[in-house]
Formats: C-alpha cells, sequence, structure tokens
C-alpha cells in the first residue's frame, strides 16, 4: 500500500446527519494509484480516524453528531492505516466542508402581543401597525396573538385598536387573546371567574358593539355571541393557580398558555423553579409539570416565554434569571448582540430533528418596548439582523398548541426537547454574567429535565440539574399573595441553581444514563 485517499469531502450541518447512514469514505492505493480491493488489505488493518472538532470516531462514523459546527466551517482531520503483518503505517490529511441542511426541521416563533392600558397610556393603532410590520420582516405570512389585558378592552377610547385587531383577524388569520399578569398572585377563583367574564363582556362591548346586550355579564350568551373567530384563544400570564386554568377551558374554552407559568424567573417576586422547555399538556394540580398520564393530565398546553440564556444561572434574591428577551431592560446596550447569539442556538439547535416542536417564543410588552427608546432600539436590532433565511414560521400561542397538540396525540408521553447552547459572553446591568466558554445541555422528557455543563477545555461534563417531574405526590400549586414568601417551587433532586451540587442516587444516575444514550450524547460525564 502506497496512499489512502479520503473520498468524503463534505457533511451536512449536524441536525441533519444521521449516525448511522454517514461515514467518512477512503480508498487505498498502490504504487500505480490504482485502488487496492477490501479483500487484498491485510488482516490486521487498522484505521484511526481523528479531526479538530471531535465529530467522528476512530473508524470514520459520526461520534457526537453536535459537535458539528454552523455550515460554511472546514472540518480539518486526518486517517491513519496501519498494520503489522505488512509493516506500513500511512497518514492522510483531509478537509470536510460543513454545508446546509438539505432538510431543515421547522422552526416555530410563536409571538404573543401584549395591548395593555388605557387613554394615553394605551398601545396605540401606529404601534401595532409598526409591531406588526416589524415582525414582518422575519416571516410575511406570520400569524400573531393580540393578548389585551382588561384595562385594555374595558375603554371605549381602544375601539379604534380593538377595530384594528378584528382587521388581522380577517386578513391575516390573527389571533384574540387575553393578558392577565399574575393571576395566582391577585384572584382567587371567584374574583378569576368575575375578572374574566367582565373582560368578555366589556370586549364584545367594545369591539363587537353590534352584538351587545345589557345585564348579560357572566351568562354563558355573551361567549356564545361571539364568532368563533373572534373569541379569545389563549392566556398571556406570569404564574397561573390549576382551578383558574380549568376555568377558562370549560368557559371559554382556552387551552393554550403562554408566559413564565413555570419559568426561572420570580415574577411578582413569585419564586418558580423547574421549567420545561418544550410546550407541554400541564400537570392537572400544577401548571409547573408535565402531565405523566391520562389521570394528571389538565389538557391545557403550556408554553413558556423560554428566549434562554446562562445569565444568572444561580439564584439571586430578586432575579433568577435564565432568560434573555430580545428587548431586554437587564441589558444596556442597545445592540442586539447576545440576544442574537441566543436565537441562532434556537434555530443551529444541533439536536431539533429529535425534539417535539421546535419553537422560540415570546410574549412583548408592546407600549413598553415600542416607547423605551434602548429597548426599541435593541428590538429593531434585534428584527434587522435576525437571520431571514431560517425558514422561521411566526404564528400565535393558539397556533402552535394546535401543532403540538398534533404531533403528541393529547399526551407528554413521547414528548422530548434537547437544546445543546454556549453562553452569550454577556454581564447584565446587575452583574449576572454568560461565560461565553461555557457550554450547556439541557434535555428533558415528560417525566425529567437534565442539564449538563462544561468549560472549554474542562475534560468531564458537570451534570448541573436533574429535576424529577414524575416524583408523587404532586404538590398542588397554591394561590399566594404573599409573593416569594409562599414556595411555588418544584423542586426535586439536583436543581441548578438552589443546590447545583446535591448528591444524585443511583437511580437518578442510571436514567441520566439512559437518557444520553437515547440522544447518542457519549461524552465523559462526572456522576458525582
Amino acid at each position: 500500500m502506497d496512499s489512502v485517499q479520503v473520498t468524503t469531502d463534505t457533511i451536512d450541518a449536524s441536525f441533519n446527519v444521521s449516525m448511522e447512514d454517514w461515514k467518512l469514505a477512503y480508498v487505498t492505493l498502490d504504487v500505480y494509484g490504482s485502488e487496492i480491493m477490501p479483500e487484498h488489505l491485510p488482516p490486521d488493518l487498522k484505521v484511526l480516524v481523528t479531526d479538530d472538532y471531535s465529530v467522528l470516531a476512530e473508524d470514520g462514523t459520526v461520534a457526537n453528531f453536535y459537535n458539528i459546527p454552523k455550515p460554511g466551517t472546514m472540518i480539518h482531520g486526518r486517517i491513519l492505516l496501519s498494520s503489522e503483518v505488512a509493516d506500513f503505517s500511512i497518514i492522510s490529511n483531509f478537509e470536510l466542508e460543513v454545508l446546509s441542511p438539505q432538510y431543515n426541521s421547522t422552526a416555530y416563533f410563536t409571538v404573543s402581543l401584549l395591548l395593555e392600558d388605557t387613554g394615553a397610556n394605551a398601545t396605540t393603532v401606529a404601534e401595532m401597525q409598526t409591531m406588526r410590520s416589524t415582525l414582518a420582516t422575519i416571516d410575511p405570512d406570520l400569524r400573531v396573538t393580540w393578548a389585551m389585558d382588561s384595562r385594555f378592552v374595558f375603554d371605549d377610547a381602544q375601539r379604534p385598536q380593538l377595530q384594528q385587531v378584528l382587521n388581522y383577524v380577517d386578513l391575516y388569520g390573527d389571533e384574540v387573546g387575553i393578558a392577565s399578569g399574575y393571576p395566582n398572585d391577585n384572584f382567587n377563583l371567584a374574583q378569576w371567574i368575575v375578572e374574566m367574564n367582565s373582560w368578555l363582556y366589556m370586549y364584545r362591548y367594545n369591539a363587537l358593539n353590534s352584538l351587545h346586550q345589557g345585564g348579560t355579564n357572566g351568562d354563558s350568551s355573551v361567549w356564545e355571541s361571539i364568532p368563533d373567530k373572534y373569541r379569545p384563544k389563549s392566556l398571556s400570564t406570569y404564574a397561573i393557580n390549576p382551578e383558574q386554568a380549568a376555568w377558562l377551558k370549560d368557559n371559554f374554552r382556552i387551552d393554550a398558555f403562554m408566559g413564565w407559568a413555570a419559568t426561572q424567573y420570580n415574577v411578582g417576586q413569585l419564586s418558580a423553579e423547574g421549567s420545561p422547555l418544550m410546550p407541554y399538556w400541564a400537570h392537572i394540580a400544577n401548571p409547573m409539570l408535565p402531565a405523566q398520564d391520562a389521570a394528571t393530565n389538565s389538557n391545557n398546553v403550556f408554553m413558556n416565554a423560554l428566549s434562554i440564556d446562562p445569565i444568572g444561572s444561580r439564584y439571586i434574591t430578586g432575579a433568577s434569571r435564565w432568560t434573555l428577551h430580545p428587548a431586554d431592560p437587564f441589558v444596556s446596550d442597545t445592540k442586539a448582540e447576545p440576544q442574537l447569539h441566543l436565537a441562532s442556538q434556537y434555530l443551529n439547535n444541533p439536536f431539533q430533528n429529535r425534539n417535539t416542536v421546535n419553537y422560540l417564543s415570546l410574549v412583548i410588552g408592546t407600549n413598553w418596548v415600542m416607547r423605551s427608546p434602548n429597548l426599541f432600539a435593541t428590538w429593531q436590532d434585534f428584527i434587522s439582523r435576525f437571520p431571514k433565511d431560517a425558514g422561521v414560521e411566526i404564528l400565535g400561542v393558539h397556533g402552535l398548541a394546535e401543532i403540538y397538540k398534533t404531533k403528541t396525540a393529547h399526551s407528554n408521553e413521547h414528548s422530548e426537547f434537547t437544546l445543546m447552547f454556549r453562553g452569550a459572553g454577556y454581564t447584565t446591568v446587575s452583574g449576572e454574567n454568560s461565560p461565553g466558554d461555557l457550554r450547556y445541555l439541557w434535555t428533558e422528557t415528560a417525566t425529567e429535565r437534565i442539564i449538563l455543563a462544561k468549560r472549554d477545555g474542562d475534560p468531564l461534563w458537570s451534570i448541573i440539574d436533574f429535576t424529577d417531574y414524575s416524583r408523587s405526590p404532586v404538590t398542588k400549586l397554591p394561590y399566594t399573595s404573599n409573593g416569594a414568601a409562599d414556595d411555588i417551587s418544584y423542586i426535586t433532586g439536583r436543581n441548578y441553581k438552589l443546590t447545583p451540587a446535591a448528591p444524585l442516587t443511583s437511580t437518578e444516575i442510571e436514567r441520566i444514563r439512559a437518557r444520553l444514550d437515547v440522544i447518542d450524547f457519549h461524552e465523559d460525564i462526572d456522576y458525582q
């Protein structure tokens, strides 16, 4: 044997690579440049393939598809063939160009635009038009949710804006939604019923006045008189009680919820730990948890405003943040570098082929962003530099919930989500840092959430979170007017902010190993 020649020169971006179907190809040549057939090679031939991104296994198959870099990158490697019997050792260098994938799982961007307040403080028609046309540069066929709070629908001064919402429903298929910031903190069930009935009654009065009938507040006739396309289809909220959500489902047929019901935020100083990134069928006793079976399924789909980044990935008083909003008040710059970094990792997630649904999501306070110069500048920068060729489909909260229902057959049984991401290298105005040399793997199913972390150069990944969603009994989410003084967290096992070094049981370690094996993650891990 005189030389070895690699015949493969490209590899697709990672989320299109099958570990079973792709393999580095090569031929062995004699001194005349002719191919040596496999049957004429020595029986003890050893092949050793290495590359600078640790993508390939020694035999040239894909070992770590999630290490494949972005399209346009060149992977450099070498192949060593050796034989003691034939007494030779031959090395050949090769390059693999990373191509854009021929197939890309659809990425959804779920957007809920808040319409708030009244009078001079209310969102204007012009602001609505600007916000929608801005988003249309990402997806010209977008459909969004217009989530309105009680103050907005109560005052007849907002009738032009309400008419604009109805026009958007007619023209584009946009959705009507309800916005209510802190129902778990502000309303018991009886108060919530009054609040929601009044919202619907005044919405009809000011948006569809020809249908108005006095004295019917609280009657089912209000709901029944509103044409289906104009009815509210979702709730955008912070933290909601199970009974409140159940009432909306039973009376307004709302089963799609967007917001921070389960996130790592202290909203209204309500602490909440244990967020799934994936949309999920919520547990009947606690919206923060995925349902475990038909008996525990509330039949409500919850999704978090989940643009995450490891800023403040340890709990700190008053700010428990894994989120970085595209117009974030905790970011002093008016350029959207960290937000664009974050969005790109969702769009280029090497595990997206394995996810039930791939989505970015956002609840955006239209007034707040449009009227705050620094926030608006950041938002404009985010939109203007958002990758327009990403094929992202913008849709409303109800729209994504319907897609999720179709893909899951009304069960969390086969739902899964995995995201590999890297810190933004950014420090917020309050001093939390997102190290750029730190990588994370976040993977979850209906039964557990696992988060791994590893600094560049470290030999092992650390397990910083194992949250057991299947543990019972499930604590029922309490109503609270005491904010963070009432702990509404669902904390089990190793929590990445509160107890990141808590001991793992042998059963938990086996569950982690089993999950990582399912997603073909085989790097070295510290199980301590």
